[in-house]
Formats: C-alpha cells, structure tokens, sequence
C-alpha cells in the first residue's frame, strides 16, 4: 500500500514512479524509527519541504515522504516484527504525509486553480503507494504462515515420538504466531482504513465519474484475486457465492450508464466489500480441510503401528474436521445470499 539512506549528504528529490494499482518503487529503508538516529531523516525531509516553494511539486514530495515510511515498515516488519515499537512511528508519519499532500490539493482548489491534473498524478501515486504497503503487510503474512506450517509439522512429529513437553512448548509457540497474525491483520486494516479517509479527500477534488471507473474497476480485480487465491488454495468456489457482488457491481454499471458517478462508486465499493465474506469462508474451508488431511494422515500412521486405541481417537478428530469442512462449504456457498449488508 515508505528513506533517504544519507540525509545529511543528499537532499535530491526522490521520485517515485508508479502506475495506479501497481506497487510504487520503494526507495531504501535506510534509517527507521528503531534507530537512535532517526530525527536525522526528520532534519533532512523538513530541510527539503523548507526549500521546496511549488505547492504541486510539495505535494508530490508528500508522496515520496510516504514512500519512505512504506520502505520502513516493510524493513520494520521483516526484522522486528509486528510489535516493534517503530511500527506505529512509521505509520502514524505515513498518514500524515498523506494527509499533507490532500491539504496542498485542497488549498489550490480553494484558491481557483485547476487542480485536475495535480489530483489525478497524486491520486495514482496514493494507489501505487497503497498496493506497495498491501505487499509489505502481505509479504510478513506469508512469512509467519510459513513459520506456522513449520511448527504444525515439528508438532506432528513432536507426537508422533511422545515427547509431550516438546509438544507443548512448540503449541505455545505456535499460539504465539497465530496472536502476531492477528496483530498484523489489525493493524493492516487500521493503516488501510486511515490511508482510505486521505484518499477520499483527494477523490473528491476529481472528477466523480473518474472515480467511479476506479472503484468499478478494483471490484473487479478484486473479484479475480479472490479467484486466483482459492485456486492456489485448491477450493473450488461456487457461482451463487458472487451473487452479491454481481448485483451490486451490475447495479454499479447501470447507474455510472445514466451518469450517475457517486452512486455507482458507492455501489462498486459494496461489491469489493460483499467479498470479504467470500474470502473468509474460503480459509475457514482451506483450514479446515488442511485440519482432517493431516489427521487422517496421522490415524493411518497410528493404525499401522497397531495403536489402536489412538487411531479411533484420531479418526473421531477427523470426522470432527471433514463435518467442519461441510459446514465451511455451505458458508461459502451462502456467503454471496447475506443480506446483513445489503
């Protein structure tokens, strides 16, 4: 959806070069908020806003600032983790940047300028800026997911020799991943809903049915990403768990044909949101069915040492599991008939 490696030496302009919905080239994290020395990075980029006069080309340096604060984070969560205390530094200066560069474009509309031009170039930039901080936050996803398979696969093996206090050791620490995916998923929504209340500053200096075929069109590149993940996750979704979305996005497309650009991005908006449930049914059905693989793999193993009494117990589980596997199915098959939105 972020620094200047020697700000003391260099005070050039840093660009960044994006198109809208594709990752902004990040510059070097450099120095972060960890650091001692970090206020010399916050010398150096009021040094620049200092000299900078054009209010277009101050509002394009808010946007590289932005791009900054994204490197640190992405570089904050890869070496300290989700509870780093520089995490929220970065963040909270990363909305600010943001926040600046919507008050420059609404202080030249006020002033009578066309502003058009300058709205659309920063607006891009924002969307670059957000997609590179999506990948930051999905990147650390992917990597304590794979520290979670880890340790789902040393606690099989943990059990399968009887070593119970290995067992219980690596149960809390993988408790411990699964509370830092939580952090992470929060505080991702939280950045996400915070960048989308500055960004909403800035749209609405644009031209409104730009806007709509912006939100129409992340819809439904939306729609194709949930697609592509439940493949790769191996879970066939049915037709009737979009019945929602395609409503409203038909309902989108038909107000933005009578020119009515504010609802048919509203609308757009609900489509990508009705799709939250789809996603979430998509990984309870994929943990679930991951769940009763796993078990059924370990009752064969128990059944031809002739642990008997342990095979029953694990079969149970798996049939606990494989029940929890229909009932994630039948979510996702009704997740696209919830009205609780509509």
């Amino acid at each position: 959806m972020k620094t200047i490696k020697s700000i003391l030496i260099s005070l050039l302009f840093i660009p960044v070069f994006a198109f809208a919905h594709e990752p902004a080239a990040l510059p070097n994290a450099g120095l972060t908020p960890e650091s001692a020395f970090y206020f010399v990075d916050k010398i150096g980029e009021a040094l620049r806003e200092f000299f900078t006069f054009n209010p277009e080309a101050k509002a394009h340096l808010q946007i590289d600032f932005a791009a900054e604060r994204i490197a640190e984070i992405k570089i904050i969560l890869e070496t300290k983790g989700v509870n780093a205390k520089g995490l929220e530094v970065a963040q909270a200066r990363l909305q600010a940047h943001l926040g600046d560069a919507a008050e420059i474009v609404i202080k030249q509309k006020s002033k009578g300028k066309d502003i058009s031009e300058l709205a659309k170039n920063i607006s891009e930039d924002f969307d670059a800026n957000k997609e590179a901080l999506k990948q930051a936050f999905k990147d650390q996803e992917r990597s304590l997911e794979a520290k979670e398979d880890e340790l789902k696969a040393k606690i099989r093996e943990a059990k399968r020799v009887g070593d119970a206090t290995k067992v219980e050791a690596l149960v809390s620490e993988l408790g411990e991943i699964k509370a830092q995916k939580e952090l992470l998923e929060l505080k991702e929504e939280e950045q996400e809903e915070a960048l989308e209340q500055e960004e909403e500053k800035i749209e609405r200096e644009m031209e409104k049915k730009e806007d709509a075929e912006k939100a129409i069109k992340e819809a439904e590149e939306e729609r194709r990403e949930v697609l592509d993940e439940a493949a790769e996750e191996g879970v066939s979704v049915p037709a009737e768990a979009f019945e929602k979305f395609d409503k409203f996005l038909a309902q989108a497309k038909e107000l933005f044909a009578k020119e009515n650009y504010v609802g048919a991005k509203q609308l757009a908006k609900q489509a990508e949101k009705s799709l939250e449930k789809v996603e979430e049914a998509i990984e309870d059905l994929d943990e679930a069915k991951e769940e009763a693989e796993e078990l059924k793999e370990e009752q064969e193993e128990r059944a031809k040492e002739g642990a008997e009494k342990e095979a029953e117990r694990l079969e149970k589980e798996r049939e606990k599991a494989e029940k929890a596997a229909r009932k994630a199915e039948e979510k996702l098959r009704e997740a696209g008939n919830d009205e609780e939105d509509d």
